[in-house]
C-alpha cells in the first residue's frame, strides 16, 4: 500500500506547524501566554503555511514513496525546507520596513530554529515510516536474512540499495563491524554487532543467509578479507562484495552490482607494485608482438599493454573464434589503442617472417604454448612441433630482425618434469638461455615461470565451476594435491615487471604464496555457490591423471635463488648451457619428430634433460631402461 500524495502533503504541513510551535517555545523558554499564541497563530496561518505549502508543492517533496526515502530524498527535502526559511526570513525583513502588518514580523531565531526542527522532523517521519514498513509490514518469509559488513557510508549506502530495491528479497538484520566505537549502536535502526558476537551468536540465532561485505576499496586488507571469507564460509554463510566506488555506474550502486565472492578473493593476496614509469618510457611508441594473444595469459598481457600507449600490438594466434572476441573487446573497451590481428601458428616458419618483416617488432611476449599435460602426454609431437618448435623459431627471428626484449612465458612444470608438456617447456627456457650467452646476440632474452592462474582456459576453476552447474560429481584427482595459483592479472603484472628489470637470460620466479590443496578449493568453490560439499555435490576422486605430479616445484628457496628488488621477484640459479649444443640437440628433435614415434621423441627429451622422470605415464618405461642401463 502506497499513502496517497495529499496525505503525504497533510503530514508535511502538520509537521512543519507542529515545528513552529515548537520554535517560539524554545525562544520564548518553553512559556508562552494567550496573547503569544494567538500571535503565533497568525504567523502560521499568515507565513509559515502560504510559503512552507508553496515550496512543498513545487519541489514535489510529497511524491516520494516514503517507505523508500533515500539520501536524494533528504538531500530535496533539505533543499526545500532552506528554500522556505529564506521566504520567511525576507517577510520579516519586509514586516520590519512596516510594509506589511507589524505582527507577521517572525523574530529571526525562530525563523532559523523553525527551519532546523522541520529538516529533522520531516526527514524522521520519513525513516520511522521506512522502518515501520520493512519491519512490520515486508512479509520477509522466504526472504534472505542479511548481515552487512562494514558500517560506514559503503554500508549505509548498501543498506539503503537492498531495502529500496523491491526485487531484492533481502533483509538486513544489521551491521557488522570491527569499530570499537560503533560497536552496540544502531545505524538506520539495524544493530551493530562486534565480528565476534555475530558469529558466535547472532548468525546462529537469527539465522543468517548471507553476509555482503560492504567497505571502501583498500579498507579491508586482503588477509583480513581471506580470514573473513574462510570464516563465514565455515559457517556456511553465502557471502556478496560490493564492489570499489570507481566500478559503481554513474557513481551510483545498483543492486545487479552486488557480487558473489570469487574464489580469486580467498587468495588474500597484497597488490602488486610494478614500476610503471620504467615500463611506460621502455613500451611507449615501440611495436609490440603477443604470440598466443587470445589465450588466458596473452589477452591479459594485451589488456595491461594498452596502458602503456605502444605504437602497434600485434595479436597473433591461431584460435579463430578468441582472436576475434579479443579484436571485439579492444574496439569497445580500448577505442584509442593501436593493434592488428594476425592469424598465424608459432611454429609456420614463412608466415612468421613475413610477421617479422613486416612489422618489425621491438618487444615479444611469447605467450603462445600447448598447456594441457594429460593432452601433450598423448601426443608428444604436438608439444614439440609448438611449444620447442615455436619458441626456437620466434627466438632465431628474434635476433635476426633485432627484437630488444624476448620475454617467455613458462611454467613450473618445467622444474624437474614429469610429462611431456613441462619437459618441452624445459628444453625452450635452455635454448632461448644459452642463446641469450651469445657474444653477437644483442636481443635480451627473459623467462618468467610460474604455476597456475585462476580461472585461465581449461584450469581447475572453470571446470570445478561447470561441474557445480551441472549439478556434480566435482572431480579431484588425488585428495592431497596441491598447486599454487595467483590471479591472471596478477601473473601478467608480474611478467611484466620482470621483462622491464631484466638484463637478459635470467629464468624469474614468481612468489605464488602458500600452495592450495585442490580438495580444499573444491569445498570452497562448492560452498561459495551456496550448496553442500557430498551433501549437494558430491567430490570424486579420479587418480592422478598421465603426467601429473602431487606437487609442483618452483625453487623459490632461497639455496636455490637470488632476491631481486621486487618482493614477489626471484631470479634462479641455473647451470648455463652451451648454445651449439643445444641447438644439435634441439634440430636433431625436431626432425625427428616427423619420422619417429611417440616413444622415441620422449627419450630423445629425457636425453637431453637427465631430470625429465615421467610419472603415471606410458613414458615411465623409459625411466626403468635408463636406470637398468646404468647399473650395467
Amino acid at each position: 500500500m502506497i499513502l496517497p500524495r495529499w496525505l503525504v502533503f497533510l503530514a508535511d504541513t502538520g509537521i512543519t506547524a507542529t515545528a513552529f510551535l515548537l520554535a517560539y517555545i524554545l525562544r520564548l523558554n518553553i512559556y508562552i501566554d494567550q496573547a503569544s499564541f494567538g500571535q503565533v497563530m497568525v504567523q502560521l496561518v499568515g507565513v509559515i503555511f502560504p510559503v512552507y505549502g508553496g515550496i512543498f508543492l513545487l519541489a514535489g517533496i510529497y511524491r516520494g514513496i516514503l517507505r523508500h526515502s533515500s539520501i536524494e530524498d533528504a538531500a530535496r527535502l533539505a533543499l526545500s525546507v532552506s528554500a522556505a526559511m529564506c521566504a520567511v526570513y525576507l517577510v520579516s525583513a519586509v514586516a520590519h520596513l512596516q510594509f506589511v502588518p507589524g505582527i507577521l514580523i517572525i523574530p529571526y531565531s525562530v525563523v532559523f530554529v523553525h527551519a532546523a526542527v522541520t529538516s529533522v522532523m520531516l526527514m524522521g517521519f520519513r525513516l520511522i515510516v521506512r522502518n515501520m514498513y520493512h519491519t512490520y509490514v515486508v512479509p520477509h518469509n522466504g526472504y534472505r536474512r542479511v548481515l552487512i559488513f562494514g558500517a560506514g557510508k559503503m554500508g549505509r549506502i548498501t543498506l539503503g540499495v537492498l531495502e529500496s530495491d523491491p526485487y531484492s528479497q533481502v533483509h538486513v538484520l544489521g551491521f557488522i563491524d570491527d569499530e570499537k566505537a560503533l560497536i552496540g549502536k544502531r545505524l538506520a535502526g539495524k544493530p551493530i554487532y562486534s565480528e565476534q558476537y555475530a558469529f558466535d551468536k547472532v548468525i546462529e540465532r537469527l539465522d543468517v543467509h548471507e553476509i555482503i561485505i560492504a567497505v571502501n576499496h583498500g579498507g579491508i586488507a586482503p588477509d583480513r578479507q581471506k580470514i573473513l571469507l574462510n570464516h563465514c564460509l565455515l559457517f556456511g554463510v553465502h557471502v556478496r562484495i560490493v564492489p570499489p566506488l570507481k566500478d559503481w555506474i554513474d557513481g551510483k550502486l545498483r543492486m545487479q552490482q552486488i557480487r558473489d565472492v570469487k574464489i580469486e578473493d580467498l587468495l588474500g593476496r597484497e597488490p602488486i607494485e610494478i614500476n610503471f614509469d620504467k615500463i611506460s618510457r621502455s613500451l611507449k611508441n615501440k611495436v609490440v608482438l603477443v604470440t598466443g594473444a587470445a589465450g588466458s595469459i596473452g589477452s591479459e598481457i594485451v589488456r595491461q599493454l594498452t596502458v602503456f600507449e605502444p605504437k602497434n600490438i600485434l595479436l597473433l594466434d591461431q584460435a579463430e573464434t578468441p582472436l576475434y572476441d579479443l579484436q571485439q573487446e579492444l574496439l569497445s573497451s580500448f577505442p584509442g589503442t593501436k593493434f592488428r590481428v594476425v592469424m598465424a601458428s608459432v611454429a609456420d616458419p614463412v608466415r612468421m617472417r613475413h610477421v617479422f618483416d613486416e612489422f618489425r617488432p621491438q618487444y615479444v611476449f611469447n605467450a603462445a604454448a600447448y598447456k594441457h599435460v594429460p593432452l601433450m602426454e598423448a601426443t608428444p609431437y604436438e608439444a614439440i612441433r609448438v611449444n620447442i618448435g615455436g619458441t626456437r623459431l620466434l627466438a632465431d627471428l628474434s635476433v635476426e630482425f633485432g627484437v630488444k626484449k624476448f620475454v617467455m612465458i613458462s611454467t613450473d612444470k618445467a622444474v624437474n618434469p614429469t610429462n611431456v608438456m613441462g619437459a618441452s617447456k624445459r628444453i625452450c627456457e635452455i635454448y632461448i638461455q644459452s642463446l641469450s650467452r651469445l657474444t653477437d646476440v644483442h636481443t635480451q632474452f627473459i623467462t618468467t615461470r610460474f604455476g597456475n592462474v585462476l580461472g585461465s582456459n581449461g584450469s581447475v576453476v572453470p571446470l570445478f565451476r561447470k561441474q557445480i552447474e551441472a549439478g556434480g560429481p566435482v572431480t579431484v584427482t588425488h585428495p592431497d594435491i596441491i598447486r599454487y595459483f595467483m590471479t591472471i592479472p596478477e601473473a601478467c603484472q608480474l611478467v611484466l615487471e620482470a621483462g622491464f628489470m631484466a638484463r637478459g637470460g635470467e629464468i624469474f620466479m614468481f612468489d605464488m604464496g602458500d600452495p592450495v590443496r585442490i580438495y580444499e578449493l573444491a569445498v570452497k568453490m562448492i560452498t561459495l555457490a551456496g550448496l553442500k560439499p557430498e551433501e549437494d555435490i558430491p567430490i570424486q576422486i579420479t587418480g592422478l591423471r598421465p603426467g601429473e605430479k602431487l606437487f609442483e616445484e618452483l625453487l623459490a628457496d632461497k639455496e636455490n635463488t637470488v632476491q631481486t628488488y621486487h618482493p614477489k621477484i626471484r631470479v634462479a640459479n641455473v647451470c648455463p648451457f652451451d648454445f651449439e649444443m643445444v641447438k644439435n640437440e634441439v634440430d636433431s628433435l625436431l626432425q625427428a619428430s616427423q619420422t619417429d614415434s611417440d616413444t622415441k621423441l620422449v627419450a630423445r627429451m629425457k636425453a637431453i634433460i637427465p631430470e625429465f622422470h615421467s610419472q603415471n605415464s606410458q613414458f615411465v618405461v623409459l625411466d626403468h631402461i635408463a636406470t637398468k642401463e646404468k647399473r650395467k
